[in-house]
């Protein structure tokens, strides 16, 4: 099965989001609308895109102070609720969005379970990375940066 273009967009919201890039946001939620993806669509993708960005954030915060030797627990949990083909879709972009291993890893192996094939995650994976290297020309022009 090829990801449609709802998913497609669906998935881009989410790495938009989870990167950080508002005019990526900008760009993905209107492409998502024109893919007929509807308002509650579009704000799963920004609820999962965010809770993966948090879940994120909890790792690298219990990483880095265990190398100060804090030991606390790391307990986050992931997104709640049902999965679907089109959830593990924005799960794994926006894990790849933020370089998140762990997630990223564990939504793999959720995608599998619904379906998605190794060929549809690594289209979403080539989509995680055109958008981040937008959202770093985005920052980049801040600077004037001619970076190749």
């Amino acid at each position: 099965m090829a990801i449609t273009s709802r998913e497609k967009e669906l998935a881009a919201v989410g790495i938009s989001v989870a990167s950080g890039c508002k005019p990526c946001t900008n760009y993905h939620v209107k492409a998502a609308r024109d893919a007929d993806a509807s308002d509650e669509d579009i704000k799963q993708a920004l609820t999962d895109a965010l809770a993966i960005r948090r879940i994120a954030t909890e790792i690298m915060q219990h990483h880095a102070l265990s190398r100060l030797g804090e030991t606390e627990p790391h307990n986050s949990s992931d997104a709640a609720g049902e999965t679907n083909r089109t959830r593990e879709l924005v799960f794994v972009g926006a894990a790849f969005g933020v370089n998140c291993v762990s997630s990223l890893k564990q939504h793999l192996e959720f995608a599998k379970t619904v379906g998605i094939t190794h060929e549809e995650a690594t289209e979403v994976a080539k989509l995680a990375v055109f958008v981040k290297q937008k959202a770093a020309s985005h920052v980049e022009r801040i600077f004037d940066l001619n970076v190749d």
